[in-house]
């Protein structure tokens, strides 16, 4: 047997038993950036989970803390979620984030990019 058949024989084996990697690929779905941010105002404390990029309306979302993860995939569909540690201080912090929304108030300097971007839902 000649060095030319020999080398296509090899060739031939190692196509024929190599592993198929059509099996082995994946699906990857894209997940959006997401940012995590806290803020304390007083005694006002919060995590805020939100699309690193904001583009348009997003919903905003009030939670309480202990719900990370919750939080983090509402962000990567496109919400604004703020997980307040106080359960009774919902409304305090849905006012902090209306004066942010007209940049005022104390959220307004660290926040400012997210004005314009939500709407609070009035009581």
């Amino acid at each position: 047997m000649g060095i030319g058949r020999l080398f296509v024989a090899v060739a031939c084996a190692m196509v024929l038993t190599a592993p198929s990697t059509a099996a082995a690929t994946s699906v990857r779905h894209y997940r959006p950036a997401i940012m995590t941010m806290e803020y304390t105002v007083g005694d006002l404390k919060a995590v805020v989970h939100s699309p690193r990029t904001l583009v348009g309306m997003r919903p905003l979302v009030f939670g309480f803390r202990g719900y990370d993860d919750i939080a983090r995939s509402l962000a990567q569909q496109g919400s604004i979620v703020v997980l307040v540690s106080d359960r009774t201080a919902v409304d305090r912090h849905a006012r902090l984030w209306r004066e942010l929304n007209d940049l005022e108030g104390p959220l307004a300097e660290r926040f400012c990019g997210f004005a314009g971007h939500f709407a609070v839902a009035e009581p």
